[in-house]
């Protein structure tokens, strides 16, 4: 184990994503009980990023010019003058928050985050060509960044099996750190469903509106329920970021539920407000197919209530017997696990599974062995 050891942190490429929650938590959660060997901690990132972050007494934060413009000029101070910075604050090893630097610093360590960099049968269906070659350049650089790390943390088995079989890096030292989650996401008291002819049973799906999203399958699904006299409704949330994908789902909309009978989205809601919105509802959809580690997933498992989900891996990995598996891709498949789901006169005992799966994750933990592993290394 090295001792006083000044660790740089590399969040350049961080803009308001799960990146930031995830680097918010692990700075946030510094415990200096397993942090003695670590003199200092210094962050390099864009001025709107460093101002939201934590200050514990062990960090230093350092912006420039270059951090504060467009994602080229970040690009740049990444690729040809990080690595001055590195030297002149005296890091002794690199944490790439991002999985995507590529200087000629060493040692490093990357982290894996975002699977649609991987999972390239996705791409086929973003026509857009600018898409599609960020898609590519951003998969390379993590390609170059993970083949030259002395260390590589992955955020689930299934990213982990994937990634270093892809890049042939199975012999890097690598690690599995789970995300932790908010305290504010836990409800202690699940709610069962109560059926009847008279109430409209509430579901919710929290997630950005993409390709691998499935929002329209989800209301065709909900439509065809509707059809057969199941009082059901859906709650849609989340910021459309691929505007195609927008598109789809506003013209779903307006196919299946013109009068807004039975489909409401909204675009933005706080994300320390989501709480307030599971608990004005009475089970859960989620729908995606291409994941990491989905933290809206496991926010759901804490929210006490019955959850429908994407049999795509990793979601059974967190889920597990906690949920009623549908394939994505197929209305028929979701209308028959939202059916399950309604008529399981057990589902209390998969909800108080997942609230005791969830009681594991805990930011703490992931900042503690994510700051040992780096410490750790040789």
């Amino acid at each position: 184990m090295r001792k006083n050891l000044n660790i740089g942190i590399d969040a350049t490429s961080i803009v308001n994503t799960g990146g930031f929650t995830h680097l918010y938590h692990l700075i946030e959660s510094l415990d200096k009980k397993f942090t003695r060997d670590i003199n200092k901690i210094i962050i390099f990132s864009s001025k709107s990023v460093l101002d939201r972050l934590p200050d514990p007494s062990l960090v230093f934060k350092q912006s420039h010019f270059f951090l504060n413009k467009g994602k080229v000029f970040r690009f740049f101070f990444q690729l040809f003058l990080l690595d001055f910075f590195l030297k002149k604050n005296k890091i002794d090893i690199l944490l790439s928050v991002t999985g995507d630097y590529m200087g000629s610093f060493r040692p490093y360590v990357g982290i894996s985050q975002n699977m649609l960099l991987h999972e390239k049968d996705f791409w086929d269906q973003i026509k857009d060509f600018k898409e599609k070659l960020k898609l590519w350049i951003n998969h390379e650089r993590q390609k170059k960044c993970f083949k030259s790390a002395s260390g590589i943390i992955f955020i689930s088995k299934y990213a982990k099996n994937y990634v270093t079989s892809e890049f042939r890096i199975k012999n890097t030292p690598n690690k599995i750190i789970h995300h932790g989650i908010s305290e504010i996401f836990i409800n202690q008291k699940p709610k069962k469903i109560k059926q009847n002819s008279k109430n409209t049973l509430k579901f919710i799906y929290v997630s950005t509106v993409h390709v691998y999203k499935n929002q329209w399958n989800v209301i065709d699904a909900f439509w065809k329920l509707r059809q057969n006299g199941i009082q059901i409704s859906l709650t849609l949330i989340g910021p459309i970021i691929h505007p195609p994908s927008g598109k789809k789902l506003y013209s779903k909309i307006k196919e299946k539920d013109p009068n807004g009978e039975f489909v409401k989205y909204i675009s933005e809601v706080k994300h320390e407000k989501l709480p307030i919105y599971y608990s004005n509802h009475d089970a859960i959809i989620y729908a995606s197919t291409c994941e990491n580690m989905p933290n809206i997933l496991i926010e759901s498992m804490a929210s006490g209530l019955p959850i429908a989900c994407s049999d795509k891996q990793p979601m059974p990995e967190f889920l597990k017997e906690g949920g009623y598996y549908f394939n994505a891709n197929s209305p028929d498949s979701i209308g028959e696990a939202i059916i399950s789901l309604l008529e399981d006169k057990n589902s209390l005992k998969k909800v108080k599974q997942n609230l005791k799966e969830v009681q594991k994750l805990k930011w703490m933990e992931t900042s503690r062995k994510t700051f040992n592993f780096i410490t750790n290394l040789n």
